[in-house]
């Protein structure tokens, strides 16, 4: 049964190949999920931000043209988007890293994703109990 319903999703990651086993996960989940849009990197995903209300990001760290750190930070520092919950799916597991991710207040799950751990992530912006609820 489907627990919470979230109607957009932005899957970011550089390989075509990651985003579809993503959205296999996400379709697979304890969520409802709506639309799923992807892009390659940060600046695609700023474009597909801008003209679409985005509920959830999945990003990746390592990617060309502007990566996962820098997509996080124009997004922590821009009004319209700083409150859409992130989760951060990386190889990186470096305390820098993992600290800069905690202080902006994102999730953040090590590849190979797995279901269960990224389930465990979004419940903590969309489960019954947590602060943070679907704004409209």
């Amino acid at each position: 049964m489907k627990t919470e319903s979230i109607k957009n999703v932005l899957i970011v990651d550089d390989e075509p190949a990651i985003r579809v086993f993503q959205k296999v996960l996400l379709r697979r989940s304890k969520f409802d999920i709506g639309h799923i849009y992807e892009a390659g990197n940060g600046i695609d995903a700023i474009d597909i931000m801008s003209r679409n209300r985005i509920d959830l990001i999945l990003t990746d760290i390592n990617m060309p043209v502007m990566n996962g750190i820098e997509f996080l930070n124009i997004i922590h520092n821009h009004q319209q988007f700083r409150d859409v919950p992130t989760v951060a799916v990386t190889t990186e597991r470096g305390e820098q890293l993992l600290n800069m991710l905690a202080f902006w207040g994102h999730g953040y799950v090590n590849k190979p994703l797995r279901l269960g751990v990224l389930e465990q992530q979004i419940s903590k912006f969309y489960g019954i109990n947590n602060e943070y609820h679907l704004h409209g």
